[in-house]
């Protein structure tokens, strides 16, 4: 009988076992996936950022170019409404411009 019980604790320690290592490997496995959802989180919010960077900075270069060259119109004596048609700045960013510069 004690031999059968011996058996029998032999068995539930392995089980025991294999059933702590399956948990273990489990836990590893779903950190893995955890760390790549972040880092593909991260690199999505990353070049989300960049884009949206980029896209203002191209705005603001374009406004820039539009104010130069309302500016070189007003200095030909073009009229302000055809430097806005032009443009396609506002009647009023080009007098606001026009009078940042006579």
């Amino acid at each position: 009988m004690d031999a059968a019980r011996e058996q029998h604790k032999i068995n539930a320690k392995r089980e025991m076992r294999q059933i702590l290592e399956a948990r273990e490997k489990e836990a590893h496995h779903l950190a893995s996936i955890k760390k790549a959802a972040h880092d593909e989180g991260h690199e999505s919010g990353l070049a989300e950022g960049l884009a949206k960077g980029e896209a203002k900075g191209l705005e603001r270069v374009l406004l820039k170019g539009k104010k130069e060259t309302a500016i070189k119109m007003f200095q030909l004596g073009i009229d302000s409404d055809i430097i806005a048609k032009t443009t396609g700045l506002s009647k009023d960013e080009v007098r606001q411009l026009i009078e940042s510069h006579t």
